[in-house]
């Protein structure tokens, strides 16, 4: 399994063949997707395999299930290639959001070099140009085929690439050119900033999903030097890194077991189920949560846009109805503590990983506030929560409001308000873990709005809004005295 920044891609062996793969796209959600890969690998549920996983979102596989073989991103493309093409020199690898350059193949210890943070040299570069002069990245082809010439661009910055197509258009340039010219400037980059004094050995394998582009072909060939012969695209250029991990696979896993471990929610809701009902009877409790479940969403709302809709996450919409629906089943013997705990184990790893932020400093208070303007935007796109942000002011804390959420809705509707302070606290905890505080005086479930104040958690405005638990659970603060 190859679980990148885009995509998820798997490769099945059979007797060190490759017998299936799949690819997709996975929009920000890449369990849902590696779930549906792995159905139409057609393996039966209780057959075992070997396993192994790589790509940038390895990590969070293995917070859920640990068990899993792990192989760097390197080996596997390395792996990977080498099958594919046993007398590589070296390999030019452009994804969507990374590029690396790897050589010397034929050698014990390849050398390689990476791209920094910035994806100025990667796939997401050209979606982003193609946008500019308004046309689809799959034509991106079929336009690059009728340049007539290569004009100079920029291609170490998007920001620059900008600049330089607003000249280039008002100079008369046609789009094809343009286009043709970004392919261009982008590996110009690529061999400057990435490929550098490494040596280029032949024959060059170029791999990754930047190869649908015929206009990235031709300017790797020109900026290289390469002939036909020198650069191969092998059959199977998107899955080298897939297969380098399939080569690696061990362990022994089925579907059954691998598909619980994709639904983070349904694994907190079972662990609470076993420890408080003994064997015999989990299975029928959990029955009882799946069919309350269906019962009450299928009388409530079909409008909120699916795993599409980025509140329906770990930890989001759904998972919260799931949470509600497991408490109405298992009520008398669950603690509002292990109801809080379900949340946090969904909602806070994730916040975990980002314990380098500090919102005391200016640039992260900024990138949180712009996160939050962005989900804004997303909120305005499916209307499920109604959210408003406040304008930004550097000597103030960031404050934004939802005015309507879906959870604190069902929550009403269906008599579940008593539980929702263990399902909103985690809000609190979140933001503890960016060196930060939230403030909040009310919420949807028994207000009008759902407000939230974040400043640093040395900002003298937190000890003048001192935290505390109310009546009903809910960690609150003494009412803000600005917005």
């Amino acid at each position: 399994m190859d679980i990148g920044t885009s995509t998820v891609k798997l490769v099945l062996l059979k007797d060190k063949e490759i017998e299936k793969q799949w690819m997709a796209v996975h929009h920000g959600n890449p369990f849902v997707c590696l779930k549906k890969g792995l159905s139409t690998l057609e393996l039966a549920m209780d057959t075992p395999f070997s396993l192994c996983v790589t790509g940038s979102n390895t990590e969070a596989l293995l917070e859920q299930d640990s068990a899993i073989p792990s192989f760097g991103d390197i080996p596997a493309v390395v792996e990977g290639v080498r099958r594919l093409i046993p007398q590589v020199g070296s390999v030019i690898e452009i994804g969507s959001q990374g590029a690396r350059f790897i050589t010397d193949l034929q050698s014990r210890a390849p050398q390689f070099s990476v791209n920094e943070h910035c994806a100025g040299g990667t796939g997401s570069f050209f979606e982003d140009q193609m946008s500019r002069v308004g046309c689809k990245l799959e034509d991106y082809s079929s336009l690059v085929k009728q340049a007539q010439s290569v004009p100079r661009l920029s291609g170490r910055c998007a920001v620059f690439a900008k600049t330089d197509i607003i000249h280039r258009q008002q100079e008369g340039v046609s789009t094809p050119d343009i286009l043709l010219g970004l392919c261009y400037a982008m590996i110009r980059n690529y061999k400057a900033t990435i490929v550098r004094r490494l040596p280029v050995c032949k024959p060059v394998v170029f791999c990754g999903g930047v190869t649908c582009n015929t206009g990235v072909i031709r300017a790797v060939r020109e900026v290289f030097g390469l002939t036909e012969e020198e650069l191969i695209i092998p059959e199977f250029v998107r899955y080298e890194a897939a297969l380098g991990a399939a080569l690696k696979a061990s362990g022994s896993f089925t579907l059954r077991q691998l598909n619980d471990s994709l639904e983070p929610c349904k694994k907190e809701i079972l662990a609470k189920i076993t420890l408080h009902y003994p064997e015999v009877e989990r299975e029928a409790v959990w029955e009882q949560v799946q069919l309350r479940y269906a019962e009450l969403l299928s009388k409530w709302r079909t409008d909120l846009g699916g795993k599409k809709n980025f509140h329906n996450g770990v930890g989001g919409t759904y998972d919260c109805i799931a949470i509600m629906c497991f408490y109405d089943a298992c009520r008398d013997v669950v603690t509002f503590r292990e109801m809080e705990e379900i949340e946090e184990n969904l909602i806070l790893p994730s916040f975990r990983k980002l314990r380098f932020v500090d919102i005391n400093k200016p640039f992260w208070k900024k990138l949180m506030y712009r996160a939050f303007s962005t989900a804004q935007k997303h909120c305005d796109t499916w209307h499920d929560y109604e959210m408003d942000v406040a304008p930004y002011e550097n000597s103030k804390p960031i404050y934004y409001e939802f005015t309507a959420c879906p959870a604190a809705e069902f929550a009403k509707r269906f008599g579940f308000a008593d539980i929702m302070p263990a399902l909103c606290n985690v809000d609190y905890a979140s933001m503890e873990l960016l060196h930060a505080k939230l403030v909040r005086k009310t919420t949807c479930v028994d207000g009008c709005r759902c407000d939230y104040t974040i400043c640093g958690d040395k900002d003298p405005y937190v000890k003048e809004h001192p935290e505390y638990r109310d009546e009903n659970g809910y960690r609150r603060n003494k009412e803000c005295s600005y917005r």
